[in-house]
């Protein structure tokens, strides 16, 4: 039976190394907080918010996608306004708009609301919805946008938790939006 290096309750080992310390689960679960608590600390002497929100949606985006290399050069756009996203989903549907082709506008003024991304080549508002701003939709919101812009605009909201899911269906919905114009004209 071999100590706990913290508190000394007994760690069953059949080994025992004497170079290395061993802990109880507790004692460990402990060590593990304080390491991730000093990790965040150091992130956040060294990354902004948004470079650290960046991050962590670049890691869940490429997690979803079977060609990480299609995305290198999207990233690296969209990586250059790290800080205009406000939320994971919003860097994920960034990165796919640009790997798309799409010239965004992330975070764009229109009358006194902000929208999550404006595509002026497109005439197309895409809104994230989830979280803490757009938990629900606001028709007399989506209606004063357009009035702004001109009622030939189209605005796409887009549920977070299919972003989180699978961003790849992003251009099945814009696809969708595309066919839908064309019917129309």
């Amino acid at each position: 039976h071999i100590p706990c290096a913290k508190c000394g309750r007994i760690v069953k080992r059949k080994v025992y190394n004497g170079d290395k310390a061993y802990y109880c689960d507790i004692c460990k679960n402990d060590l593990v907080k304080k390491e991730k608590t000093l990790e965040h600390e150091l992130l956040d002497e060294i990354l902004s918010k948004g470079e650290q929100r960046f991050i962590k949606a670049k890691d869940k985006l490429l997690k979803q996608v079977k060609n990480p290399e299609a995305y290198t050069n999207a990233i690296r756009v969209a990586e250059t306004r790290a800080n205009s996203y406000g939320s994971i989903p919003e860097v994920m549907v960034a990165i796919e708009l640009i790997r798309l082709g799409y010239a965004i506008i992330p975070q764009q003024g229109i009358g006194r609301y902000k929208v999550d991304f404006a595509i002026p080549n497109e005439k197309l508002i895409v809104e994230v919805d989830g979280g803490l701003y757009h938990n629900d939709i606001n028709p007399d919101r989506d209606n004063y946008i357009k009035l702004c812009l001109g009622l030939d605009w189209e605005i796409v909201h887009i549920p977070a938790e299919w972003v989180s899911k699978d961003i790849r269906r992003l251009n099945k919905v814009l696809n969708e939006v595309k066919k839908k114009r064309s019917l129309q004209q």
